[in-house]
């Protein structure tokens, strides 16, 4: 499959609404939890790419790259909501890690909602390389993770057999540590029994102005392993 057919593959029933997932409403955290949780690669989408040169040359230098991701549930009883451990490692499941995130969800009105962490040094310390349920989790506070900005948040709705989530769009912006510029993202997450999807719209910004042209876009397509 090309890289075209298989982020489309992802992506175009974004809009899709149904009421359940597998008997679960669209408040049910704990059933897009245990969707999410497990295994995952995105050698496909790196082998789609190569097989077409147009492809390849326009892809992002990150996207070409292999990278095994692992989300695991995990225990953060000072973290509110239900919290997931994801962690990327170059090329396959013994490789460096190359990424790090805490996701925790929690159900509103008007879905799920998932905030996002990066790791401090303390966050750090204590889930490099948890990739199974871990006791020392609950262990991990405020102090231990950096959230985003306000308004980067996820609201995820039931979709087909899994979630689809979105941010507020316009509303997540971060600051550029090299550049007075702002970087404003909008975001569609897929969560489906066979995969992880990310789309990801990225405009820079001089501080005050509002974005114009066209975004940076990226696509993330990772295959379920286990």
């Amino acid at each position: 499959m090309k890289l075209a057919q298989l982020v489309t593959a992802v992506f175009v029933t974004a809009c899709v609404h149904t009421t359940a997932v597998n008997g679960a409403d669209e408040s049910d955290v704990d059933a897009l939890v245990r969707l999410l949780a497990g295994e995952y690669t995105n050698l496909p989408q790196v082998r789609a790419a190569r097989s077409t040169t147009s492809e390849w040359d326009s892809l992002p230098v990150e996207q070409r790259e292999v990278h095994h991701m692992f989300a695991t549930a995990v225990d953060m009883p000072n973290i509110p909501g239900e919290t997931v451990y994801v962690e990327w490692r170059h090329d396959n499941a013994d490789g460096a890690i190359s990424g790090q995130r805490v996701w925790a969800y929690t159900p509103s009105a008007a879905g799920i909602v998932m905030e996002f962490y990066t790791l401090r040094d303390g966050g750090r310390a204590i889930l490099d390389g948890v990739i199974t349920p871990d006791p020392r989790t609950r262990a991990i506070t405020p102090a231990d993770l950096r959230g985003y900005p306000e308004g980067c948040d996820i609201i995820f709705r039931a979709s087909g057999q899994g979630f689809t989530g979105r941010n507020q769009a316009g509303a997540c912006a971060f600051p550029q540590r090299d550049s007075p510029d702002t970087m404003k993202v909008d975001a569609v997450l897929r969560i489906q029994p066979d995969l992880h999807g990310e789309r990801t719209y990225m405009w820079f910004a001089p501080p005050g102005e509002a974005p114009t042209g066209d975004p940076h876009v990226e696509d993330w397509v990772y295959m379920r392993i286990k």
